[in-house]
């Protein structure tokens, strides 16, 4: 009888514990806490945002920067291989001419 009377005032405690933890709303005081640091916590994901944005916007700058260096890299390669070609070809035009030349003055050596 003495277990019986300790378990109906154990439960009795429990319910008692139960009832006190309820889904009971949150005083004025915890809701304004708690909304204050939500509030921080998207400012500070507003400010990752707008650095993320700030790192993207630079370095897309970068890019098309890089683009355009490029691409005038580029423009000057093709014109020295231009440049080269134009000169390889009087190189080998005159060393025709030498050549022709050469062999003329050997000619004319063996005339003599």
């Amino acid at each position: 009888m003495l277990k019986t009377i300790f378990v109906i005032a154990l439960m009795l405690a429990s319910a008692g514990a139960l009832a006190q933890t309820s889904n009971a709303p949150p005083s004025l005081e915890v809701a304004q806490k708690r909304a204050q640091y939500a509030r921080e916590q998207m400012e500070a994901a507003q400010r990752k945002v707008q650095a993320a944005e700030k790192k993207e916007k630079a370095a897309q700058k970068r890019l098309e920067e890089a683009q355009a260096e490029a691409e005038r890299s580029s423009k000057q390669r093709l014109d020295a291989q231009v440049e080269f070609d134009k000169a390889s070809e009087r190189h080998g035009q005159a060393y025709q001419d030498l050549r022709r030349a050469h062999e003329a003055l050997q000619e004319a050596k063996k005339l003599k």
